[in-house]
């Protein structure tokens, strides 16, 4: 064992090495400031050098989160560390083609964006050598840190985690995850100047967390977040612009069947040969390592992921074959106007989620994104099953171009607001799409309205201009918006029955204040009704386009004749019907328990998250409000806000659970951005010379 340490540390070593000499023999030198919550901001005179930097700084902060990724990604965490649910990931990774993508990746990239991967993760693996101290003993066996690695997590994390995100085990549990955007013209702020608040809700573990940050070279100085493992921002600002992004229903994804002998499948009628390889794959069993032999099927349709008798099914990705992720983001990152901010995502190299862009100069802009088939017809509802394999269109042969996907510009509402919905939702009055406007692309104008959807805009319409602080204060809203569409109808219903269980309800509810806090009393049993009464009819009436936000309203009698059995499950759960939101709603991070949580999309909280039950009476956040940001582009860019679970996760750290608190209590932080600024919110300061 001490043998095979020995020889790992000495092939990282070696990987150093030969990283230095790819990148030159010029010392460089790099300087990385923390701040007081945490976040590194990163000065260096090029961008190679920034992300050296950054690579360290990751590390720093998530090494053993990053690790564990890199040995998933690599379809060998089964080896690394054995278990049923890693040989799981092996096999899915490795009959999608990750690893060798990667490498195929790599080697077709712009030589900038090579350097920069380079860069990366040679500053990785220079702060495993100099910290060995830090990284758990189990992940060593990861290093060296290969410069294709930050690519086969991209491809893990976001082209199959978010882009097939349905193909996930534990998907039902998350279909509550999504996202908030709002981009604001100076005509709707009482300032004069744009506004951004970028929200998203996803999943809270390493597949999905981001890592905040502020980059500053020549070419650079954007601020934001990125994946773990990976070098670019994924939402963020800059001197001059902004953007965050939001889950879409684009389609990026086919699951087909296939009919299927021996090792050819039907095309046009015709027996095809699968194209076939074996991989052998190596899996820790206690002290020994079996060697285990897979096979991997590529068929015209895509990917063969399952097999079953005589039939198969195969996975198409959107976005495997554009390798160029990496340099889109980079070009976004540097943008200085609209021009320059619509060349980059013209790329169309991200295979879905919503784009919702602000600037200085008070241009808005939303891109329904996606590397979206072209299709003959149907509904994005039909192309969102297990398709046979003649059905037609199946097959694609091309993708819309740039030009064909949705995008509003500069609407004369003065604003754009995604929580999710359509984009012909996304502003308001709403935007009636042309009549012959494919719907296999994006659905009916109210797909996705949601109760979040509907506080979203009720907020943004709730003034006529609103104010940097009016952002900071809504961000934070867990108010219920169904509620508002509901509530007195079901206090009229408690109130007028005889039971005095009801009667105490009415009361509950008339006095609850229609939040989803901590220390909300009424919410619990809102929830619980709501939960009740989701599969029956609860609605007499539909939403009205001329009145959407207030509709529909009417509840049907079965519905409320629900709100006994929430009475009952309330009572016989905990005990009283006013047991407080924190009571019952806690939040798990890192081995710690919080009292409190966000708010439920379902219900229309804003600040919104998804839960599992964690006993008979308790339920554990799982996901939602992870990253918050609002900034204003005024003669000084001002901004706040929140990564909630800390931008770290080593033991070590200082800012491990560090910001929590404040998302309980709905709170943001500062966000600084001016190295005065930076120096006196100073925690520590790195100068890296390499």
């Amino acid at each position: 064992m001490k043998t095979i340490k020995l020889l790992q540390w000495g092939m990282l070593i070696i990987y150093t090495l030969v990283c230095s000499i790819l990148l030159g023999q010029e010392k460089q030198k790099a300087i990385i400031k923390w701040d007081d919550w945490g976040v590194p901001h990163i000065t260096a005179k090029n961008d190679a050098a920034v992300y050296y930097a950054l690579g360290w700084a990751q590390m720093e902060a998530h090494a053993n989160l990053i690790l564990k990724g890199y040995g998933k990604s690599r379809g060998r965490a089964a080896e690394y560390w054995g278990g049923a649910e890693n040989w799981e990931n092996d096999v899915l990774v490795r009959k999608i083609g990750i690893p060798d993508r990667a490498g195929q990746w790599f080697q077709c990239q712009p030589d900038d964006i090579k350097k920069n991967l380079l860069s990366f993760t040679a500053g990785m693996n220079d702060f495993c050598l100099a910290h060995p101290e830090v990284i758990s003993e189990e992940l060593k066996c990861v290093l060296p840190i290969e410069a294709t690695d930050p690519l086969a997590r991209l491809q893990q994390s976001y082209h199959l985690k978010v882009g097939a995100f349905a193909l996930d085990p534990q998907a039902s549990q998350w279909k509550n995850a999504g996202s908030n955007a709002w981009a604001i013209a100076p005509a709707k702020s009482t300032s004069g100047h744009a506004l951004l608040l970028v929200q998203p809700h996803p999943v809270w573990s390493e597949d999905f967390m981001f890592f905040e940050t502020h980059l500053k070279s020549e070419e650079l100085d954007i601020y934001g977040i990125t994946l773990l493992g990976n070098p670019v921002i994924a939402m963020g600002f800059n001197q001059n612009v902004g953007w965050g992004l939001t889950f879409n229903q684009a389609d990026a994804m086919d699951l087909i069947q296939l009919d299927t002998k021996e090792d050819q499948y039907l095309i046009d009628g015709q027996w095809k040969n699968f194209e076939m390889h074996s991989e052998q794959i190596k899996m820790k069993e206690g002290d020994a390592t079996h060697i285990k032999t897979i096979q991997v099927k590529k068929s015209d349709y895509g990917f063969i992921i399952e097999e079953k008798g005589n039939k198969a099914l195969a996975l198409r990705l959107s976005g495997l074959d554009r390798p160029f992720f990496l340099q889109q983001m980079d070009r976004m990152a540097k943008a200085k106007n609209l021009k320059d901010f619509e060349n980059a995502v013209a790329m169309l190299q991200m295979p879905l989620q919503n784009i919702i862009y602000a600037d200085k100069y008070g241009d808005l802009f939303y891109l329904y994104n996606g590397i979206i088939p072209k299709r003959p017809g149907g509904t994005l509802q039909d192309w969102a099953t297990i398709l046979p394999s003649n059905t037609a269109g199946v097959f694609v042969h091309d993708y819309l171009p740039f030009t064909d996907l949705p995008q509003i510009k500069n609407p004369p509402s003065g604003f754009l607001a995604n929580s999710n919905n359509s984009p012909w939702t996304t502003t308001y009055p709403f935007i009636q799409p042309p009549k012959t406007y494919p719907s296999y692309i994006a659905g009916p104008p109210l797909a996705n309205f949601d109760s979040r959807s509907r506080q979203s805009l009720k907020m943004m319409l709730s003034k006529s201009q609103l104010s940097f602080d009016d952002l900071v204060t809504m961000q934070a809203s867990t108010h219920s918006e169904l509620s508002d569409r509901t509530l007195d109808a079901l206090i009229q219903y408690a109130a007028s029955s005889a039971d005095t269980q009801l009667h105490a309800a009415a009361n509950i509810l008339q006095r609850w204040d229609k939040k989803m806090d901590g220390q909300s009393k009424g919410a619990v049993l809102f929830a619980n009704w709501y939960f009740a009464s989701r599969k029956i009819q609860v609605f007499l009436d539909t939403t009205d386009l001329m009145n959407p936000l207030q509709t529909p309203h009417l509840l049907t009698e079965p519905a409320k004749a629900k709100l006994m059995d929430a009475v009952k499950q309330t009572l016989t759960k905990y005990n009283q019907l006013d047991v407080s939101w924190a009571e019952v709603y806690k939040t798990m991070l890192h081995n710690q328990s919080y009292d409190g949580g966000l708010g439920l999309n379902e219900l229309g909280s804003f600040n919104a998250g998804f839960y599992r039950p964690l006993s008979k009476t308790t339920y554990g956040l799982q996901g939602g409000t992870a990253f918050t940001s609002v900034v204003e582009w005024g003669p000084r860019i001002r901004a706040k806000g929140l990564l909630s679970y800390g931008n770290a996760s080593q033991d070590q750290s200082p800012f491990k659970n560090n910001q929590i608190e404040l998302l309980l209590s709905r709170q943001l932080r500062d966000i600084w951005y001016y190295e005065e600024d930076i120096d006196l919110h100073l925690k520590s300061k790195e100068v890296l010379r390499f």
